[in-house]
């Protein structure tokens, strides 16, 4: 059967039900990752206190890569209405774009994907094109795919889940503290460690969080190595909730992640970097799941962030006590998987997704007032209260000068639906 014969309709159906044809101007392009992590190395122990008579091998197989298979497609699409009544068309689809919940789209092959709308961008040139609106849009696939991993979570879930595996690392690490072989090297690789910490959040004022880091170097990791691991959890908790955006605290994961995941060849700063490590993703997961998001593109670009920030911690952290593990004398005692809170928060951003607003890019036609702008996209809150909408308009898009005023016909800008 040949590809023509098989083709399909390209059709999205809206949360309420509502279809509509699309007609495209190019082809479809989306893209994927596959997703996993590096899981069960062979000579990877467990057990109490690193005694040889409690390691055993958990996996025989020489394959580290648990395979989580492929994550949701981002798929974006330009469709264009036609002929006389292309602008009513194109807005009855706005308004069914802009309904929450998820959807259902047929692409030209395959079957029906389960997908959430993301991003639009509409544009009429009434001059150029008397007859044709363009419109762009975005669908992140949802149904089968990496999001979620396991049941659906619930914020408070979530929430249990990073408080239960604060309390597990702190346990480990206090059974792997007491196997260090050179206690000076380790205590130093704590202070320099916290050294990092302070320099990340040199700017920080909050009172809690120099409290907590006061503490901790003044403390003896050797003589409470339980207490100062979650005292470690308590201090990334503080210093992420003095940040008001998601992408800012993922961000400085980001950068501070490869101080906690370097390739030293020595077991005790290995165990060091490691809690930090552990306990500044579960914190981070903590306050991604705790926090207020905007819009549904929010919410899946930090799922992803936090998935790739623990495929690169899995990933670096289990290669590395792979080593260690070649000998029973440097084995590493590691029975703590973080992956079940990233897991269990990613779950909890994906329900709360269908909540949240989708971003809406407009093209203005003809020179046009903010006034008016503000009062034909956001009428309820316009009445309500005016000059609040003006200024939540002008924030959303960042405005200056002229475009404080009106804006130009050409000029684009953003609202949330």
């Amino acid at each position: 059967m040949s590809f023509d014969s098989r083709k399909k309709s390209l059709l999205w159906i809206s949360p309420s039900g509502k279809k509509f044809d699309l007609k495209l101007k190019s082809p479809i392009r989306y893209s994927r990752k596959r997703k996993g992590e590096v899981k069960n190395n062979p000579t990877r122990s467990y057990g109490e206190k690193n005694e040889r008579t409690s390691y055993k091998v958990v996996n025989a197989s020489d394959d580290t890569f648990q395979d989580m298979g492929m994550s949701g497609r981002d798929i974006s699409l330009t469709v264009i209405f036609t002929g006389e009544n292309h602008d009513t068309e194109a807005m009855e689809f706005e308004k069914a774009y802009c309904e929450r919940g998820k959807s259902k789209l047929q692409l030209h092959y395959g079957d029906f994907l389960l997908v959430q709308a993301m991003d639009f961008d509409r544009l009429n040139d009434d001059v150029k094109t008397l007859s044709l609106t363009e419109v762009q849009v975005t669908f992140h696939e949802c149904g089968k795919t990496k999001y979620p991993t396991t049941k659906r979570s619930s914020q408070s879930a979530a929430k249990t889940k990073a408080q239960n595996a604060r309390a597990a690392v702190a346990q480990s690490f206090s059974n792997t503290v007491a196997t260090v072989k050179n206690q000076t090297t380790f205590a130093s690789k704590i202070q320099s460690n916290l050294d990092k910490i302070n320099n990340a959040f040199d700017s920080i004022q909050n009172a809690t969080f120099v409290s907590i880091l006061q503490d901790l170097k003044n403390g003896n990791i050797l003589n409470n190595p339980y207490v100062m691991s979650t005292q470690l959890g308590l201090l990334f908790n503080a210093a992420f909730g003095t940040y008001t955006n998601v992408s800012d605290v993922l961000n400085t994961v980001y950068d501070l992640l490869p101080n906690f995941t370097s390739s030293n060849d020595d077991r005790d700063e290995y165990i060091a970097d490691n809690v930090f490590a552990q306990n500044m993703i579960i914190s981070a997961s903590e306050n991604v799941n705790g926090s207020e998001l905007d819009t549904r593109k929010e919410a899946i670009e930090a799922a992803e962030d936090l998935q790739e920030i623990n495929d690169i911690y899995q990933e670096a952290s289990q290669s590395k006590e792979q080593e260690f593990n070649k000998k029973l004398d440097d084995t590493i005692i590691q029975d703590v998987d973080i992956s079940d809170v990233v897991n269990e928060t990613i779950g909890s951003l994906v329900d709360k997704s269908d909540d949240l607003k989708i971003e809406k890019t407009i093209s203005v036609s003809e020179v046009t007032g903010i006034v008016n702008i503000a009062a034909q996209y956001y009428p309820d809150d316009f009445k309500a209260d005016p000059d609040k909408t003006i200024e939540y308009l002008i924030k959303t898009n960042d405005f200056s000068f002229d475009k404080l005023i009106y804006l130009n016909k050409g000029d684009k800008f953003v609202i949330y639906v």
